[in-house]
Order: structure tokens, then C-alpha cells, then sequence
């Protein structure tokens, strides 16, 4: 299942006092953010979401609203497009 290897890392964390990666089945920013503030590891490592696309740590960080991510500056125009998509979403939630 999703995040099935975090249990591994929070235990060896927590207790062992080592600091760890999570991995395993994680593909949403969502997953990222709950393993990193409830003290499960201390880094998140995806493989797969970024064979499929990229990008997609800052696909991601536009979707939740992070407007404070690093861009490469030839991909400005993308990342406009990218905020004015992700604020569509977010505005079609509302209703």
C-alpha cells in the first residue's frame, strides 16, 4: 500500500535516534507533508513521480499554493501557467 515503508523509518527514527528517508508508494505532496510534520523522517524521497514527470516537485508545490518554490528561470512562462492552473482548481473545489 501507500507509504508502506514509513512505519520502518518512523520506528528507526524515533527510537533508534538515526536520522532516515520515507520511500515507498509515495506520490502526493499530501503523503510528503504528513510523513515530514508528524516526525516520521526527515526527508521524503520519490522515484516514480518523478520518472513520470520531472517536474513534478514543482507541479506539486503549485497545486497546494507554494508560490515560493525555485523555478529555472527559462520555465517562467510554464510556471505562470502552472499557478493560474493550479488556482483554477482550487477555485472549482469552492463550488
Amino acid at each position: 500500500g501507500r507509504m508502506f515503508q514509513t512505519p520502518f523509518s518512523d520506528r528507526i527514527r524515533n527510537d533508534g535516534g538515526i536520522k532516515t528517508m520515507a520511500v515507498g508508494n509515495i506520490y502526493e505532496a499530501d503523503h510528503v507533508n504528513s510523513i515530514l510534520m508528524a516526525g516520521r523522517a526527515d526527508l521524503v524521497c520519490l522515484a516514480r513521480p518523478h520518472l513520470a514527470d520531472p517536474y513534478w516537485t514543482l507541479h506539486a508545490a503549485a497545486a497546494i499554493g507554494d508560490r515560493h518554490a525555485d523555478w529555472p528561470l527559462p520555465y517562467g512562462p510554464g510556471r505562470d501557467q502552472a499557478w493560474r492552473l493550479a488556482d483554477r482548481a482550487a477555485e472549482m473545489e469552492k463550488v
